[in-house]
């Protein structure tokens, strides 16, 4: 048994508390009306806005509501963009017709005017054998059907990275998500402006497009209006000192900022809420944990994870950077049924025994096990430190509307919530007070055999980020 925590009988202990966590969130949830509310009163919180800023006192005030006395913000400053006016015009058989669009942030202001060139899923494969030098560029942002099984696809930043790498003169990313809208999101991780304009269309004029580019040739035009200036956000940590093991932290973490388009309520409310109610659930038992745990509601992840990076510095400065043993990232978190360990296989065992007891609890979870790891979200810069990141597994693809106009309230549900934060405060609780955890901290040797082992490598050299040669 892993779990030895001082009492008899630990498996029961566990069993009771999760029983206890269970009808907690079962009967006094409030991650939905809090989810409503935020989406509701503030609408889209970009980093370093006033609707932000608002949804940031928010969450400190509900904190200390809930009984925490080591509430703070940690404020920096950024290079935010903002969006100005986004035209597509493309002509496939000999007139110009107005495609609905979204610039991809740090896009720049620009006006282009070129023939389009299929780059298939726009990865370094696709441009053997096109020049599209001088050309705007056609990519997809997800995986094309068809695609090879071996073919992993990588974030839309190393895509662009690509595209201005092989001469493109702008790009027209065609969104992975049913539901004809144009998609969003960052366009590069490091705050700067790329050198190309670049827009996305929906995943259904994308596919109209693509087999017209099959056919014959095609034009577009790209016109854009967008500009960079210097914000302000705060992190917000609420933290419980542990008892015993004070040094010792575990990380439970999600973004509270959305993009400008949407009030966000899957990207990331979701996430967000689920962390606020976990915090509640705890105080509301008075759950007590040998280990320290912070409850970090990052900004700015849309734009880079500059608020998690944040983080990540001041935990080094404040000599905490080492005792932290887990990042449990929460990004678009609802009907959680296992865990993503991302290739930590030496938490696999720990993580398993503690699912067979969620199981009792609720049978519904199916202690999945998975390992993949991705770029994009606030676990990055933890897992560049060594740092073991894990997040849950969750089914929303019926609902993944995220990035476009339609990532709305209305298709969240209470019981969706719930089952995230149930499941996320049973295993949070486990890993605070487990007699030994099996996480390591990676020194930065094993962390570059890690990132080229999960194929991360190619990504952040395109990306410009590799640091460890």
């Amino acid at each position: 048994m892993l779990l030895l925590m001082g009492c008899e009988n630990p498996r029961l202990h566990l069993l009771n508390v999760f029983k206890s966590i269970d009808v907690e969130v079962s009967q006094n949830s409030v991650a939905y009306p809090l989810l409503k509310d935020i989406c509701e009163r503030y609408g889209p919180r970009m980093a370093g806005t006033e609707s932000a800023a608002r949804a940031e006192e928010l969450a400190a005030i509900l904190f200390r509501s809930y009984g925490y006395r080591e509430v703070f913000f940690q404020p920096f400053t950024y290079n935010q963009w903002q969006r100005g006016k986004a035209l597509l015009r493309v002509d496939t058989a000999g007139s110009f017709v107005d495609f609905p669009t979204l610039a991809l942030a740090y896009t720049p202001s620009g006006n282009v005017s070129s023939v389009i060139v299929d780059a298939g899923n726009g990865l370094i494969e696709d441009y053997e054998g096109i020049d599209v030098s001088g050309k705007i560029v056609l990519i997809h942002l997800g995986l094309l059907p068809g695609s090879p099984e071996n073919v992993k696809n990588t974030h839309r930043a190393q895509k662009l990275a690509l595209a201005v790498a092989q001469g493109a003169a702008g790009c027209i990313a065609v969104s992975s998500v049913p539901g004809d809208l144009p998609t969003t999101g960052t366009a590069t991780l490091d705050g700067g402006m790329i050198n190309i304009p670049a827009v996305s269309i929906s995943l259904e004029r994308g596919m109209q497009l693509r087999k017209c580019l099959a056919q014959r040739k095609c034009y577009a035009r790209i016109q854009t209006e967008n500009t960079c200036k210097p914000a302000t956000a705060r992190n917000v940590v609420a933290r419980i000192e542990g008892y015993e093991l004070p040094g010792e932290t575990i990380v439970i973490g999600a973004h509270l900022d959305s993009w400008d388009i949407s009030p966000g309520a899957l990207d990331n409310a979701s996430g967000a809420v689920s962390v606020m109610d976990i915090a509640r659930t705890f105080r509301a038992l008075n759950l007590k944990t040998r280990r320290t745990i912070d409850f970090v509601l990052f900004m700015a992840e849309e734009e880079g994870h500059y608020g998690s990076e944040l983080y990540v510095r001041e935990a080094r400065h404040r000599n905490r950077l080492q005792g932290i043993r887990y990042m449990f990232n929460h990004d678009m978190t609802v009907n959680t049924y296992g865990f993503n360990l991302m290739g930590r296989y030496e938490s696999e065992d720990l993580f398993r025994e503690m699912g067979d007891l969620i199981q009792m609890t609720d049978s519904s979870f199916s202690n999945t096990i998975a390992h993949f790891t991705y770029l994009g979200s606030d676990h990055v810069p933890f897992i560049f430190e060594g740092i073991s990141t894990f997040t849950p597994l969750c089914r929303y693809q019926d609902y993944h509307s995220y990035h476009t106009t339609a990532d709305t309230p209305d298709l969240i549900t209470p019981l969706m919530l719930e089952k995230n934060v149930k499941i996320s405060a049973m295993i949070l609780y486990a890993l605070a007070n487990a007699q030994e955890l099996p996480a390591t901290l990676f020194t930065g040797g094993q962390t570059r055999q890690y990132l080229i082992d999960n194929d991360l490598q190619e990504s952040l050299v395109v990306s410009g980020d590799w640091i460890w040669d």
